[in-house]
């Protein structure tokens, strides 16, 4: 039997290939909140920093997530789900899980890395100053119900350049693999011949739902966009009987999108996308369809006219109407989430 220099044989490789990665955002391409919102945190990753000025950005030259501590010794994590994905149980439960986190150190300091499922966990320690790529294993336990990788450290101001981490089913991580998600987290879809959603994506034609803990994915995208729940995840949009707009981004063809509203409970207003604004009219005149009340005789001249001033022009009874609309064909909008 063939073996490399990691000592796995070409069945073991030949396997994983036929995996997918199950981490979103690998290479940390997608930051849907990045500017903004004043929120730095990658698409589909949770990040926590209880200490004082702490952050998170991408640096463009190195194609990095970058993350500095802040300066006490509290923990900070950083960590994203990877069973967020419709019969994940089917395919994770009891399976052995390989990942690779690829990460630069520039001050020295602890920085543990993480496979979990609840049950089991199984921790990589890195210590010092340089580059690291580090492998690390969990067999699933049957009854998990969730499965995380972290990238944690309490080592006070700490510089973690984080390049990529993936992983897949198998006893070896690859890069480059298809994602177990196809397509963009958030990204909106629409049907017209059905009513239910697919699983990989929840309707927005529906009473507004506050997202649960295991769509952090999607939550992280979203950032509280259309309004905070009671448990302080996202609230999807109410997008019900309304019509789509290209947004504006200063064009001028809106001429009030300053004065566009937040939707829902969210705080996010002016030209912004997901804001919304009422129906409305643009000013113009109609001719007057007015009545002649009667005739007044003027001595020796010919007769005239009064014009009946309570008299407006109107639509024909059978245009009235409850609303202005063109016409249109109703479709299901929905939101990918894995």
């Amino acid at each position: 039997m063939k073996t490399f220099e990691n000592n796995r044989s070409i069945e073991e490789y030949l396997y994983a290939l036929q995996q997918r990665n199950l981490v979103y955002n690998y290479d940390f391409r997608y930051f849907s909140n990045q500017i903004e919102f004043n929120y730095g945190t990658p698409d589909g990753w949770c990040y926590e920093d209880k200490g004082a000025n702490g952050s998170i950005n991408f640096d463009k030259s190195t194609e990095s997530c970058i993350i500095k501590k802040s300066g006490d010794s509290s923990l900070m994590t950083f960590k994203q789900a990877l069973h967020e994905f419709p019969r994940w149980k089917q395919m994770l439960l009891d399976e052995m899980i390989s990942a690779k986190v690829i990460m630069n150190l520039s001050v020295a300091g602890n920085v543990s890395v993480t496979l979990s499922d609840g049950i089991d966990s199984n921790t990589i320690v890195k210590s010092g100053v340089g580059d690291f790529e580090v492998d690390v294993q969990l067999k699933i336990n049957k009854t998990a119900k969730a499965v995380w990788i972290a990238i944690a450290s309490a080592t006070p101001s700490i510089v973690i350049s984080i390049a990529k981490v993936y992983g897949n089913v198998g006893v070896v991580a690859l890069e480059n693999l298809p994602c177990i998600v196809q397509g963009v987290i958030g990204e909106r879809k629409q049907y017209i011949g059905t009513e239910i959603p697919p699983a990989e994506e929840l309707s927005l034609c529906q009473t507004p739902l506050e997202l649960t803990n295991d769509y952090s994915r999607l939550n992280s995208v979203i950032n509280n966009r259309f309004g905070k729940g009671a448990n302080g995840n996202s609230m999807l949009i109410d997008m019900r009987g309304y019509f789509s707009r290209a947004w504006n981004n200063g064009a001028k063809v809106d001429p009030d999108a300053a004065n566009r509203k937040p939707p829902g409970t969210g705080t996010i207003q002016g030209d912004h996308v997901s804001t919304v604004e009422q129906d409305i009219f643009l000013k113009h005149d109609h001719g007057l369809d007015f009545s002649i009340d009667k005739n007044i005789l003027m001595g020796d001249k010919s007769s005239t006219t009064i014009i009946n001033t309570a008299s407006t022009s109107k639509t024909k009874e059978t245009a009235d109407g409850k609303e202005t609309r063109p016409k249109n064909i109703a479709e299901l909008y929905t939101i990918k989430w894995a």
